[in-house]
């Protein structure tokens, strides 16, 4: 099942373009659900998912000539969301 997939901090950073300080922020506060498997963090799929899906504020447009207005943040996290969707293979299972 996909929502077992794990995926790592700076897989997630990529995927959404964004800096993976800033993944490990939403971890370190709570936002995001991880756990250390091994000498690494990883996030259940699903987990990310839900907290795009309750955070649509969440990301920021990334490249030359993209706006920093609020307004236009909007449509990242569905694109993010398709992103990630097509993004990385399963990495493991949740046991």
């Amino acid at each position: 099942m996909v929502d077992d997939e794990l995926l790592t901090l700076p897989e997630i950073a990529q995927t959404l373009g964004m800096n993976p300080s800033t993944v490990r922020l939403w971890v370190r506060e709570g936002r995001l659900p991880a756990e250390k498997v091994g000498r690494k963090w990883m996030v259940r799929r699903a987990d990310l998912e839900q907290m795009l899906a309750e955070q649509p504020h969440v990301g920021h447009p990334r490249g030359a000539g993209a706006s920093t207005t609020p307004e236009d943040w909007s449509e990242q996290p569905e694109r993010a969301m398709m992103d990630l969707a097509s993004s990385a293979q399963p990495l493991g299972r949740i046991r």
